[in-house]
């Protein structure tokens, strides 16, 4: 069981996700092939719901639509990529809980293969019954149609992560790793993720920094984000500002949060956002083939592979390091040159 300090634990919250925590296991194969002196592990919130296979965003929507059900809304308006794990899981959550959901894709990975247009999360979309409008079709135009209609729409942003209660639910993970640390008998030195919109990170920081400001971290942990998409100085900023919104609904003071709490590498970002690279497609073989776990073309995919490079070129050569596992595994029906 989670346990939140106050004021945190008054924030309002719809539960998405199973009632146990998500997973935590360590890579015995993996650790033991990389030879470096760590040993890895895992923490499987790509499987953390039953809602269209789970994910990071499952944990950020639970904040998010605990307040849209609060002011009366009806149907979530939401954005992404065409390919969007965001808003598969809003389409999900939206069902689950008796909601509408709008969708407004738009085109942002420059990609041929027919798959792209119709695979993945875009079929799923489709079974889940949301709404999609045409590609780049405004938020202005959705919600102007929808409210034509007699609707009542709650916008998101892309990923809920400029939301103001975008970087909650992954403050509240830190505390759940936490605990499972205590369970576990094993204290993780490293935790690494995929930064994509930037409050599963953001989140992250919140959290961990609360805890020690409520002295519950025996040390301070190193948080490592691979970005997908953005230069390291933009996502930077980005992170920062979830993490500093965050802090101040929690119970910290928003310059509590600096960039020193926290690393991001953008050397694994390959040719542009959402476009798969030999380099990515050898990290993803490297722990099926091990493990038998699948990571995402997009985002984890890419972080697991930056989290090899460091391991085999010494950067991560003691302790214990967690890999956060944020799903995307159902858009790689979209990449047959993934094979």
């Amino acid at each position: 069981m989670v346990v939140l300090p106050s004021p945190f634990s008054d924030i309002s919250r719809v539960p998405l996700m199973y009632e146990r925590p998500s997973d935590v296991q360590v890579l015995n194969r993996l650790t033991s092939k990389l030879g470096c002196g760590a040993t890895f592990w895992i923490k499987r919130d790509d499987s953390n719901s039953g809602l269209a296979g789970g994910g990071n965003k499952i944990r950020k929507l639970e904040y998010v639509l605990a307040d849209a059900i609060a002011q009366g809304a009806d149907t979530l308006v939401t954005t992404g990529g065409i390919q969007s794990n965001h808003m598969r899981q809003t389409s999900a959550a939206a069902a689950h809980l008796g909601l509408n959901v709008a969708l407004f894709p738009r085109d942002l990975v420059p990609f041929n293969d027919t798959e792209y247009s119709y695979a993945g999360n875009v079929q799923l979309n489709q079974i889940l019954g949301a709404e999609v409008f045409p590609v780049d079709t405004s938020e202005e135009e959705v919600i102007q149609t929808l409210k034509s209609r007699g609707n009542q729409p709650y916008p998101i942003p892309s990923g809920a992560s400029l939301h103001p209660l975008g970087g909650l639910g992954y403050a509240r993970a830190a505390f759940e790793i936490l605990e499972q640390e205590k369970q576990l008998d094993v204290n993780f030195d490293t935790i690494v993720t995929a930064v994509g919109s930037g409050s599963t990170l953001g989140g992250l920081v919140a959290g961990f920094k609360l805890a020690e400001n409520r002295g519950l971290l025996s040390r301070k942990k190193r948080l490592l984000g691979f970005s997908i998409g953005h230069k390291k100085a933009n996502m930077a900023e980005i992170v920062l500002r979830i993490a500093r919104t965050a802090a101040d609904k929690i119970g910290l003071k928003a310059e509590d949060i600096t960039e020193d709490d926290f690393e991001i590498s953008d050397e694994f970002l390959g040719d542009a956002y959402g476009v798969l690279n030999t380099r990515t497609m050898d990290g993803i073989k490297e722990l099926a083939r091990a493990e038998g776990i699948l990571t995402d073309p997009v985002y984890t995919g890419k972080a697991f592979t930056g989290l090899l490079s460091m391991a085999k070129s010494g950067k991560l050569a003691t302790g214990n390091v967690l890999f956060l596992h944020t799903g995307g595994q159902v858009a790689m029906s979209a990449y047959p040159q993934l094979k």
